[in-house]
């Protein structure tokens, strides 16, 4: 159930580039609603050898609305920002859920405390708060 997902290619191939809206369809066609997905366009330490242009990398990332990074692999050029950026928007594509998730928990841990104040732990409810240790 991936959540995320990165569409690489190497800026030295243009053949690498052209499959990237095959794969970008595949991945809107077969992959949940929400995915959240971003463009790279790797071996950016490889400038002599380029044969996609930097601005065609940013146009196809805009018509699929995704963000683009550059990056190198082997000098290790924006790799942290292009994961860090992907792990955002998983975030906050998913806030609503772990809101939830979160008031669930409240509401449980809330629950508990009312029936130990109360006296009306059982001995399964008390087996359950031990969950949550």
């Amino acid at each position: 159930r991936a959540q995320g997902i990165f569409l690489v290619y190497d800026i030295t191939s243009e053949r690498s580039f052209q499959h990237i809206m095959k794969w970008a369809s595949d991945v809107d066609e077969y992959a949940p609603d929400n995915i959240q997905k971003i463009l790279i366009g790797n071996k950016s330490d490889e400038e002599e050898k380029r044969q996609v242009a930097t601005e065609q990398g940013n146009k196809l990332a805009k018509d699929y609305g995704m963000d683009f990074f550059e990056t190198s692999a082997f000098t290790n050029h924006n790799i942290t920002e292009s994961f860090t950026r992907l792990a955002e928007q998983v975030l906050s594509a998913n806030k609503k859920d772990l809101d939830l998730l979160r008031a669930s928990v409240t509401d449980e841990l809330n629950l508990a405390t009312l029936e130990e104040e109360e006296g009306i732990t059982d001995g399964a409810a008390a087996s359950q708060k031990g969950c949550w240790c």
